[in-house]
């Protein structure tokens, strides 16, 4: 692991304005990772089921508590799966975030 990328992973919570509009507040952490490619057959996979997978990214198992959101490069994404196998590192499969239009 080189921890070369910054990203900022967003906590998001939803709630309600004082005139009961939908509101979400976001906590933001700055965390090291690798920004990668996703591999081909995650790629495939998710394509199947509609989802475009765009980037991998790997960071420490500390840094990560099931932020659904992150942010590398200015772009928003959105975590579609999160796993980790030596328990000491995650791995996240993010699509591009589209947010809802008005």
């Amino acid at each position: 692991m080189y921890w070369r990328d910054t990203v900022t992973l967003e906590a998001v919570t939803h709630g309600a304005d004082s005139e009961g509009f939908p509101q979400e507040a976001v906590t933001q952490t700055e965390v090291y990772a690798d920004v990668q490619s996703v591999r081909r057959s995650e790629f495939y996979a998710a394509r199947q089921i509609g989802i475009d997978l765009v980037i991998s990214v790997k960071l420490r198992a500390a840094d990560y508590s099931g932020q659904e959101r992150l942010v590398w490069n200015g772009t928003r994404y959105k975590v579609e799966r999160a796993y980790t196998e030596a328990r000491a590192m995650y791995e996240l499969e993010c699509s591009e975030f589209r947010e809802a239009s008005p």
